[in-house]
């Protein structure tokens, strides 16, 4: 990347980057780049494009040179500069946090359409967030439904304090908290609306993920147990349990792995939740996978076996 003598340029720091990492078989070698040239001059990836011949010091050298360096290892973007993007915010991530995907947007959408449909955008409801990790999901929500209150919990300390982080960044503290607990004992009353992007890969597919997650998310996060749906058994469990009290949940709403949308229905079905018409949803992501599964697990009219499809 040219020498320490302050004589290396953005267009050249950009094209080196760019060559090292394709050499290391990186996907979308030139967006990461600018990204990672951005971030070593505190600038955007607009100034990048905008001011090639801008010279880069040696401190801004040094930093690139380290962050290329590590995404060479195929450490993902996001952790090297420690924040992601999600829903339109800043979310810090720590190693304590799986990284928040643009795939788990689908849940959100399809949480805020239920708010929408229940008339809650304007209420002071209760969310639940089950495995909260980074809080995105929870905070998102707060974020959006502004009487909202909520609570996520983990059983990692070192996620909670992430997710307490992020929430003071976003103003969220007073409207959020944080509990140390497993969905196994987890108390559903007194919730509206509970959400969760639990475990679902297979244990024995995680160590062929893309090195980016096998390598860098915590496996705490990923591990579905031997088919991936131990987690989804056990949060349909408690919300059988809770189902008979006054406090239930309205609505339950989960992420699910690719191909394993049928296999959460009948998970449900199992449960006693027999979903129908305008009770449940199914909603694809972007790339077309069914990506969310929700039920409505409070209602006279819980019967049936036809989900929305969308």
């Amino acid at each position: 990347m040219g020498s320490k003598t302050g004589d290396t340029t953005l267009g050249q720091a950009l094209r080196s980057a760019v060559a090292e990492l394709t050499a290391a078989g990186v996907g979308e070698a030139a967006g990461d780049a600018r990204r990672l040239v951005a971030a070593a001059i505190g600038g955007t990836a607009a100034d990048v494009i905008r001011d090639p011949g801008r010279v880069l010091s040696a401190a801004e050298l040094d930093r690139l040179e380290v962050h290329v360096r590590r995404r060479c290892t195929r450490e993902p973007v996001s952790r090297i500069l420690g924040e992601r993007e999600f829903y339109g915010r800043p979310f810090a991530i720590t190693p304590a946090v799986l990284d928040p995907r643009p795939d788990t947007e689908t849940l959100i959408e399809v949480a805020l359409d239920i708010c929408a449909r229940e008339g809650w955008r304007d209420r002071p409801i209760r969310v639940l967030d089950i495995g909260t990790g980074s809080g995105a999901i929870l905070l998102t929500m707060l974020a959006e439904l502004p009487l909202a209150t909520g609570v996520g919990l983990d059983v990692s300390d070192g996620a909670l304090a992430c997710a307490a982080r992020n929430a003071a960044a976003l103003g969220l503290s007073v409207r959020s908290s944080f509990v140390t607990g497993d969905m196994r004992e987890a108390s559903l009353e007194g919730y509206d609306l509970v959400l969760s992007n639990p475990p679902y890969i297979p244990a024995a597919e995680i160590a062929g993920l893309a090195p980016e997650v096998a390598n860098f998310d915590p496996r705490l996060a990923l591990n579905g147990g031997a088919d991936g749906l131990d987690y989804y058994r056990i949060v349909l469990a408690r919300m059988a349990q809770s189902a008979k009290v006054a406090q239930a949940p309205r609505w339950l709403v989960l992420e699910a792995g690719a191909g394993q949308s049928r296999d959460v229905v009948q998970i449900v079905r199992a449960a006693g939740f027999f979903a129908a018409g305008r009770n449940s949803i199914l909603r694809r992501d972007l790339g077309g996978v069914t990506r969310c599964v929700a039920i409505q697990t409070r209602s006279q009219c819980n019967r049936g076996k036809s989900l929305e499809r969308r």
